[in-house]
């Protein structure tokens, strides 16, 4: 009987104890696949928000530590604790309605997805991203499920598809790097850039300084793709001048959305500067300040006095790769700027060397200076404009007369006076303020555009300023000064 009794206490406590393990082993299993679960929607986070797109969640979760399936395919499977989790993502794009709704929406939004009306339409619609994570496990032949959700924002990160790796492939032979490419070749016709993209990519914009010049689609399931740009295709009459662009690109999602710019520094450095044109100059005669820190002084009877000079003016090159101008006396002497080491991007020279006497006459020179391919120092370009300076070609003009001062109620000054008249016609007109030195010259007005009455408006006149102008000939030689008036 005791037997008995002892093998009916043993056979109960064996199953409870069969109870507990199996207890054990499932809360086990279920917190096993709740941590996985919670594991894979953290490490979703670290994706970048504009990658998160529904083809390609589960490839870049499963390229993550600890996540790995090899190869990315349907039934992703983990082993943790014992047991083989079957794992499955699904992510799909919710349109909040607090900033409008798209009147449709693609099949990358969210089941449910309520619409809009055209009075409202979202152009922008992809405002938050859900993430769903089903964890299944058997045990005991019997299949449970975890389900867990997470929604994304940008929360500052780049909305769009991001675009990496644009470098120049072609043609070969360039100097420099993919990324920070020089073009010394005149006969290159032709750029071919290579830029890479995320799957989910609908298409690549890709400009130049900032403008668009072409929208490329990649073909199905690409992740790269190649554009160009014609620098120098005589049939289409496309001529790029020389200097330094700025090449960028940027992907487009399904929904239009474009992603952050990629730009590298394309050098062009094919040829010399073209010479400065529109070059123009005379003799003159100017107001110097001779007193020394006290500008607010100089004026023509306190601490200025006359000085006779040769003035240039020219037109700034077109190419990008100028950076400054050089003006050569008739002696071949450095007028401007004052040493070789100064860089001066200013279009226009006055020539002191002579004190008040004239300068000699004869021909003045201005080159463009820039970096040359070959020793990327700074060299002049042997194509130079010129001005014959002589003093029967420097006129002078008929003053302007009649000059008044409005102040407006904004703040601002309206000048006006009475255009020259008779003699030598003014090719524009100077308006000085502060004072009659030429460091005072504020600004110019063409003659073109007034027949009897001229205006001119400051619009930077907070304070009271004196005011004079003076009539301007096509040899730069100035009239004697209307003025001043107070406004």
């Amino acid at each position: 009987m005791a037997a008995v009794i002892l093998v009916v206490g043993l056979v109960g406590l064996l199953g409870l104890l069969d109870a507990s393990v199996k207890a054990s082993a499932t809360t086990r299993a279920r917190e096993g696949a709740t941590n996985l679960a919670r594991e894979i929607l953290e490490d979703a986070r670290t994706i970048p928000y504009a990658q998160i797109i529904p083809t390609s969640i589960a490839c870049q979760l499963q390229a993550m530590p600890g996540l790995k399936n090899e190869p990315c395919a349907p039934g992703w499977q983990i082993e943790r604790r014992g047991f083989t989790y079957t794992v499955a993502v699904n992510e799909c794009a919710i349109d909040d309605p607090k900033d409008g709704l798209a009147k449709t929406h693609g099949s990358t939004f969210c089941e449910g997805q309520q619409n809009g009306t055209s009075s409202e339409e979202d152009t922008t619609p992809e405002d938050l991203k859900r993430i769903t994570t089903e964890v299944s496990w058997t045990f005991q032949k019997r299949t449970s499920t975890v389900k867990q959700v997470s929604t994304l924002t940008a929360a500052g990160q780049a909305i769009g598809l991001i675009a990496t790796k644009l470098g120049l492939t072609g043609p070969a032979g360039f100097s420099g790097t993919a990324t920070e490419p020089m073009i010394t070749n005149n006969e290159t016709k032709t750029l071919t850039f290579s830029v890479s993209f995320p799957e989910g990519t609908s298409a690549i914009d890709w400009s130049l300084e900032g403008a668009k010049q072409e929208e490329r689609a990649p073909s199905s399931k690409a992740t790269s793709l190649t554009f160009s740009w014609k620098i120098n295709e005589s049939i289409e009459k496309i001529y790029v001048s020389d200097g330094t662009y700025q090449v960028s690109a940027e992907a487009v999602d399904s929904t239009g959305v474009i992603g952050p710019p990629i730009s590298i520094p394309v050098r062009l450095i094919r040829g010399e500067p073209a010479a400065p044109t529109k070059v123009m100059g005379g003799f003159n005669t100017v107001y110097k300040c001779v007193v020394e820190n006290s500008p607010t002084a100089c004026a023509p009877t306190i601490g200025t006095e006359e000085t006779k000079v040769a003035e240039l003016e020219w037109e700034a090159n077109v190419e990008r790769d100028v950076i400054g101008y050089r003006v050569h006396g008739p002696k071949g002497e450095l007028v401007c700027p004052e040493s070789l080491e100064t860089l001066s991007t200013a279009t226009s020279c006055i020539d002191f060397t002579a004190g008040k006497t004239a300068p000699p006459e004869g021909t003045y020179t201005v080159v463009a200076i820039y970096r040359n391919a070959s020793e990327d120092k700074v060299t002049e370009s042997s194509h130079t404009g010129a001005v014959s300076v002589t003093s029967t070609g420097s006129t002078t003009p008929n003053h302007p007369t009649s000059l008044v001062a409005e102040k407006k109620t904004d703040g601002s000054v309206t000048l006006k006076w009475t255009a020259s008249t008779g003699g030598t016609a003014p090719s524009f007109y100077r308006i000085y303020r502060g004072s009659e030195e030429y460091a005072s010259r504020y600004d110019t007005t063409s003659s073109t555009e007034c027949s009897t009455e001229c205006t001119f408006t400051d619009t930077d006149a907070t304070t009271i300023h004196k005011y004079w102008v003076t009539a301007v000939s096509s040899s730069l030689t100035e009239s004697t000064f209307e003025g001043p008036v107070s406004g």
